[in-house]
């Protein structure tokens, strides 16, 4: 298994009910292809260090993703290259699995006690 952390941003003048429906649409794209999610969360408008397509801020979102073929990065940079709504990405590839930020909170509330 490949494990994945991808950054994405988008378009600042969408507002959540449209990020949430590129989140949808990205979730449906990597499904359909027999991969899978392991969290997607939106990090909110930022400021950009520069300029993209004349766009000063932008929409951030990070998926942790598992791929059972390394090769369908190369199909997944070429689908968001032709996603207008994704203005840049990142894709990272991990060690090991990543743990959802809900399982880490969890954690850290039964060390605390």
């Amino acid at each position: 298994m490949n494990y994945y952390e991808i950054l994405y941003i988008v378009n600042p003048n969408y507002g959540k009910e449209k990020i949430s429906e590129i989140i949808h649409d990205i979730n449906q794209h990597i499904e359909t292809k027999k991969h899978s999610v392991v969290e997607h969360s939106f990090w909110g408008k930022k400021p950009l260090a520069y300029n993209v397509n004349k766009e000063k801020y932008g929409n951030y979102v990070l998926l942790h993703t598992e791929f059972n073929d390394s090769n369908f990065v190369n199909d997944f940079k070429a689908f968001l290259n032709l996603n207008s709504e994704v203005l840049k990405y990142l894709i990272i590839k991990l060690d090991g699995k990543p743990v959802p930020k809900e399982e880490v909170e969890k954690l850290k509330e039964k060390e605390n006690q």
